[in-house]
């Protein structure tokens, strides 16, 4: 690939990942399945011991912000062209996730707020780029007790 080329590439899976976010924060379930290789292995290390394959992944991230509002970051991505069909990215992350009374009674808690890093690999996929690995790091994570509430 040439430079232009390249860059072309990098673009396109910025905008993946920001479509990633959108279909994330607005809960389009199947958008969020689309920017995924069918083979996808999604890893959140501090929410479950093993890699998951796509549909279990979904499922828990489904589950994980249903009755709440997520608001998710992604900054200052560091992209690499492997070759003309497959890459590799970092990204910086910020995310909050803000939960129903309902749900906050049964987490424990009403809001999140993470700071870490994706680590992923991306294929192309009929011309289209995709996130084949995903792997979730987290350098901090802030949670936030329900109010007590005083009848």
């Amino acid at each position: 690939m040439d430079t232009a080329d390249k860059l072309f590439a990098i673009e396109e899976i910025k905008a993946l990942k920001a479509r990633y976010f959108r279909f994330l924060d607005t809960k389009d379930w199947p958008g969020l399945r689309s920017v995924f290789m069918p083979e996808a292995v999604i890893e959140v290390p501090e929410a479950v011991a093993e890699p998951q394959p796509l549909d279990q992944a979904l499922a828990f991230i489904e589950a994980a912000v249903d009755g709440g509002v997520s608001i998710h970051f992604g900054h200052m991505p560091e992209i690499f062209i492997e070759s003309s069909d497959r890459a590799r990215g970092i990204w910086a992350m910020d995310d909050r996730i803000y939960w129903s009374t309902d749900k906050a009674a049964v987490l424990g808690y009403a809001q999140l707020r993470g700071f870490g890093h994706y680590h992923e690999t991306y294929e192309r996929l009929g011309g289209e780029w995709k996130i084949k690995t995903m792997r979730l790091t987290r350098l901090r994570l802030i949670t936030q007790k329900p109010p007590i509430v005083i009848a």
